[in-house]
């Protein structure tokens, strides 16, 4: 009967968590401008690879507090602990959840990687 309750536990557990992060990824990436925004300013290069620095800052930041005192407090609140592989398969699902959600940084590291490389000898024009 224990285990029938642990895994109630752990699909409550995941949940929360995973209609919590679908909640704040898509607010984080409304926090920062589309490409297309960028283009219709005319932004550098540099100004779209520091958004892409700033954004991706902001999301390992988010990230750390989640997995430091959000996942904490539910395992806290539901009795559980998160071990083993139930733990890395959480952190799999955290990371593909807020960096797969985030269209305005995806779309802004394509651009740079492939459709207009940054190069070090674009700096200064």
């Amino acid at each position: 009967m224990k285990i029938h309750l642990d895994i109630f536990k752990l699909i409550i557990f995941t949940i929360i968590y995973i209609v919590i992060l679908l909640t704040i990824s898509p607010f984080i990436d409304h926090l920062f401008t589309s490409l297309k925004e960028d283009e219709d300013k005319k932004e550098s290069n540099i100004q779209i690879l520091f958004e892409i620095i700033s954004h991706s800052i902001l999301l390992v930041v988010l990230w750390y507090l989640s997995d430091r005192y959000f996942r904490r407090y539910l395992e806290h609140l539901l009795d559980i602990k998160m071990e083993g592989i139930t733990e890395t398969a959480m952190e799999v699902i955290s990371g593909i959840i807020l960096v797969g959600l985030q269209r305005n940084l995806i779309q802004k590291l394509e651009y740079i990687t492939y459709e207009h490389p940054f190069r070090f000898v674009n700096l200064y024009s």
